[in-house]
């Protein structure tokens, strides 16, 4: 899947777009959740705890392994672990659907956030590997588009397909699009290689594992303090989204399909702040500060998000959008700065490892954190001052980013 290119090639757009494509496949797996968590908890008899956990665990292997991913991902290539990521999608999908347990489905969501780990940092190594140099960071803002908006997709869909077949229905439907998408990707790829064999540019074999350059990768601050910026928003940003439907329920009495709609215009705001971090970064302006405007925005529409009094109901959503699309200029930031840190293109994917594994762990904790909070202050609008925490940590990381940002163009 990925080719050789020169500077003085156009982009590769379509194997592009194959790529974000996997990434947003990926990314239904999760927003297939918070439309259904109501009617999961309710049928499993789940905690509120428990049931965040249901959301969450879905990032628990690439919380602990996104880095070791990536660099698997360099050394064996990347589209065999493409295809090996949307098929452990798939699988933990189908058994999750097949079989009814709290046990078996909390499983099978960590089999497919092996799979989710396998997709997301191989995809950005194939994006990077495809466009012309002055156009990465656009591609790459592109890319980050694929969680609000593969989340927001199954969040539409999945409240009319409930109605029919339940949420176990959701995880069987889910599982045959990954599949059939992973027969329209392997058909394609074998149209582009017998198109590509006139081309003597086009290069498959992976190159030999490149040690030294993954120690210079561990010993570089960047790609770490981009990892930790996509904690902290992501630990704010991901619990929010995966209660939201509960949350307007709850505190606004708001139907399932509603709630699931609104929630779902909600994540898809993040798309926007995706889209204009890519533009802008690719009309020069600095990573950091569009991390430090996130956080300050997402600071403060998050407490009022969760302040009782001092907006009425009205006001929630949307403060909610403008959190997550405002929030959206984040990840497109920490994406492309991972990769622009590292030391060659052989480290493409461990960099892009750092900002996943930053982001999961984020992911992994929000949402159980989140219901606990929810269920010790005994609702959802006491506990406005927690919104704070994260971002004001991520601004004194971002202090110590713009300096790291700044060796980085002084030495080069």
């Amino acid at each position: 899947m990925t080719t050789s290119r020169n500077s003085d090639q156009s982009s590769n757009w379509p194997v592009i777009a194959l790529a974000v494509a996997a990434g947003v496949i990926a990314a239904m797996q999760v927003g297939k959740v918070p439309p259904t968590l109501p009617l999961i908890s309710e049928e499993l008899g789940l905690s509120r705890v428990m049931a965040g956990l249901v959301a969450s665990l879905f990032f628990a292997v690439p919380a602990l392994s996104a880095i070791a991913m990536g660099t698997t991902a360099d050394r064996f290539g990347e589209r065999r672990l493409l295809f090996l990521g949307l098929a452990l999608l798939a699988l933990g999908s189908l058994i999750g659907g097949l079989v009814a347990g709290s046990g078996v489905l909390l499983a099978t969501r960590a089999v497919e956030g092996l799979g989710y780990t396998f997709v997301v940092v191989t995809a950005p190594k194939i994006i990077a590997a495809n466009a012309r140099p002055n156009s990465i960071p656009l591609a790459l803002g592109i890319w980050s588009c694929f969680m609000p908006t593969g989340m927001a997709l199954a969040m539409v869909l999945s409240p009319f397909m409930m109605d029919a077949i339940g949420w176990q229905g959701v995880w069987l439907i889910s599982a045959a699009v990954v599949i059939v998408f992973a027969g329209i990707l392997a058909l394609t790829l074998r149209k582009s290689r017998q198109r590509s064999k006139q081309r003597p540019a086009a290069a498959e074999a992976p190159a030999l594992f490149d040690w030294s350059g993954a120690r210079r990768m561990l010993a570089r601050p960047g790609p770490w303090l981009f990892a930790l910026c996509f904690t902290l928003y992501t630990i704010q940003w991901f619990a929010i989204m995966a209660w939201l439907p509960t949350f307007l329920i709850e505190s606004q009495g708001r139907g399932l399909t509603a709630a699931s709609l609104l929630a779902a215009l909600v994540v898809f705001a993040n798309v926007f702040g995706n889209l204009a971090a890519g533009w802008m970064m690719h009309r020069g302006a600095p990573r950091w500060a569009l991390i430090a405007t996130a956080f300050t925005v997402m600071a403060t529409t998050g407490a009022l998000v969760f302040s009782g009094g001092v907006v009425g109901a009205e006001a929630k959503i949307p403060l909610a959008i403008a959190f997550s699309a405002l929030g959206g200029l984040l990840p497109a930031s920490c994406i492309a700065g991972a990769v622009i840190h590292a030391p060659s293109p052989a480290q493409t994917s461990m960099a892009n490892g750092f900002v996943i594994q930053g982001s999961t762990i984020g992911s992994l904790l929000g949402p159980p954190v989140l219901g606990a909070l929810s269920a010790g202050f005994g609702n959802w609008e006491n506990f406005w001052w927690v919104m704070l925490i994260g971002p004001v940590i991520g601004l004194g990381v971002v202090a110590r980013l713009r300096m790291a940002e700044n060796r980085l163009i002084t030495a080069t």
